[in-house]
């Protein structure tokens, strides 16, 4: 005991909390700044309440975010990929387990062939029918494709087996077979939306095809089959919008096609022609059909896969048309009706409300389609003459449609139908040897569908087209220039054929050549002024680009012919025009430049 008034002694242990040891404060506890032990609890929920009501904010502001009980953490190996995988691996080996199981049965006999073979069958389907209800859950779409796989690699290899090997189904009937097997799988699989499956099913119907056709000979059955899965893959693409398959399709059908057309030219097959034609024409026809109903039907834009479908299959119809007819099975006449009948279609397409108010791949595709296809019929059912002059009129009205709706693509079908016509009448060929061609010889002579040809060049030139496009920019002008370049070849050509008798002899004995080369400098050098007075329009301007390279045509050509043939009249007479034709373009093209 210590007394009051002494000095207490210091204690020299250590406290306590030197160790680490806390005390536990106790509810009357009261700490430094007078705050108890109630007071920090209360400071601690009203922290937390904000720190809840916080989350609270941001789970509003972001509601796609999964709460965090529901965060998928990422699998053990054990759980993972490599552990599904092996699972499914060990199904399918299971399945065909099963199937050998089958084969055994059957090859010991202790079934029929054919009961054994329909086991078979009905053993693939029921796998068939598995990935189909498989792949109705998310997690299960794997072992959905596990199953369809198995199921087509059972199916496909015994439906062979059944033709070669046990014989208990002909060709034409496997195909049938084939027919139906296929059918059902791809409508799993697109149903289901098994993208991977569906590859696989095109894949092995194409090679499964080809070796019945192979082993059996039936040629028609398999190309028809060929067909039908290049159009249900097309269906199958536009339906799920999956990508690349329909190459693979159309690629069955186009080497399916090709095929048969050879073989039909061979003694060892019995494939006709005809036939093989019929069925190419039904493959164009249903693939437009497709591509109708997919642009005008749905609203969709064709693609680079129907420009090189609808190309291949044209070509295809033709080839055939060229080995029926050589055949003696088919008349060419038949043939000009078919392309003409396709391509009236594709125009009719074309001018469709739904397409020509659009402005898109989809008007220019089917025009020019129809195009094509109207002048290769056209060219087959009439003689060159004749189907110029049509060409010539079909320019006609090309050039006010394009005016008319304001489409620069009609402007250069215009141009291509005159181009066409003046190679096919001859006008261009005889342009040339009048302006540029012999001296001597047999002179052209002038045909109606010659004067057709030309009048018709030059009157698309009066026809107000579309010259101004967004989409074309600078080669909205291209096909004028074109129409204006082949007016100076048809026009002028024309002018010398019917000047150069009479003015210089030509196609007689006596032929003045300084006078033909005078003559045929008077029209290039009349020809530039002319296209640089043009250019001064607004419906030509771009004659202005003509009127120089004309120009240096004379040139050359004063150089080639007028001074090695010309007298001293006629090259009077050739210089003076090609001076004063300089001076005229020269002074036009200024003062439009000054005028603009």
């Amino acid at each position: 005991m210590v007394a009051e008034g002494q000095i207490r002694p210091t204690c020299s242990h250590p406290s306590p909390e030197a160790h680490g040891i806390h005390r536990v404060a106790l509810p009357g506890t009261v700490f430094g700044n007078g705050i108890t032990v109630k007071d920090r609890v209360a400071e601690l929920e009203s922290r937390l309440a904000a720190v809840e009501q916080r989350l609270r904010l941001l789970e509003r502001a972001s509601p796609n975010l999964p709460p965090a009980a529901a965060i998928d953490f990422p699998p053990v190996l054990g759980e993972g990929v490599l552990a599904k995988a092996a699972t499914h691996t060990g199904k399918v080996l299971l399945i065909f387990g099963g199937a050998y199981l089958l084969r055994t049965i059957t090859d010991f006999g202790f079934v029929p062939t054919g009961f054994g073979i329909f086991l078979g069958a009905a053993y693939a389907l029921v796998w068939l029918f598995m990935a189909w209800t498989s792949s109705g859950h998310e997690k299960r779409r794997a072992e959905a494709l596990f199953y369809g796989t198995a199921s087509m690699l059972l199916a496909l290899p015994l439906l062979v087996e059944a033709i070669t090997r046990f014989g208990i189904l002909s060709g034409r009937h496997g195909v049938i077979a084939l027919t139906m097997y296929c059918a059902a799988a791809l409508a799993v699989a697109v149903a289901r939306d098994l993208r991977v499956l569906g590859w696989l099913i095109t894949a092995g119907a194409i090679v499964t095809a080809f070796v019945v056709l192979n082993a059996a000979h039936t040629a028609l059955p398999v190309g028809v089959f060929l067909v039908l899965l290049g159009l249900a893959s097309l269906t199958a693409v536009y339906w799920r919008r999956w990508m690349g398959l329909q190459w693979l399709g159309a690629l069955g059908a186009l080497v399916g096609l090709t095929v048969l057309t050879l073989v039909s030219t061979s003694d060892q097959w019995s494939v006709r022609p005809l036939a093989v034609y019929l069925l190419a024409v039904g493959s164009l026809a249903a693939y437009l059909i497709g591509f109708a109903v997919h642009s005008h039907l749905r609203g969709r834009s064709v693609g680079v896969f129907e420009t090189m479908q609808a190309l291949a299959a044209v070509g295809i119809v033709f080839w055939v048309a060229g080995v029926a007819s050589q055949a003696g099975e088919l008349v060419v006449s038949h043939i000009g009706i078919v392309s003409l009948a396709f391509g009236v279609a594709a125009y009719a397409l074309a001018f469709t409300p739904e397409t020509r108010s659009v402005r898109g791949r989809n008007f220019f595709f089917y025009s020019t389609l129809g195009l094509g296809l109207v002048v290769a019929g056209s060219a087959l059912l009439l003689s060159p003459g004749k189907a110029a002059a049509v060409w010539s009129l079909m320019a006609l009205a090309m050039a006010w449609f394009s005016g008319r709706y304001g489409r620069v693509a009609l402007s250069l079908q215009c141009t291509f139908l005159l181009l066409t016509a003046g190679v096919a009448s001859g006008v261009l060929d005889i342009g040339l040897q009048a302006l540029a061609g012999a001296t001597r010889g047999s002179w052209p002579s002038l045909l109606p569908s010659h004067l057709i040809v030309a009048g018709a060049t030059v009157a698309c030139l009066f026809i107000p087209v579309a010259q101004h496009s967004e989409r074309w920019g600078v080669l909205a002008g291209l096909p004028q220039l074109l129409v204006l370049a082949l007016s100076v070849w048809g026009v002028g050509g024309l002018m010398v054929v019917y000047l150069a008798p009479v003015l210089a002899g030509a196609g007689g004995p006596e032929v003045s050549l300084g006078a033909l080369a005078a003559l045929r400098t008077a029209v290039l050098s009349g020809s530039s002024v002319t296209l640089a007075l043009s250019s001064r329009h607004k419906r030509w301007p771009e004659a202005r680009w003509l009127a120089y390279p004309v120009l240096v045509v004379v040139g050359i050509k004063l150089i080639v012919e007028d001074f090695p043939n010309g007298q001293p009249v006629t090259l009077f007479m050739a210089l003076a025009l090609v001076g004063s034709a300089l001076i005229l373009v020269a002074r036009l093209l200024s003062r439009e430049r000054a005028d603009s």
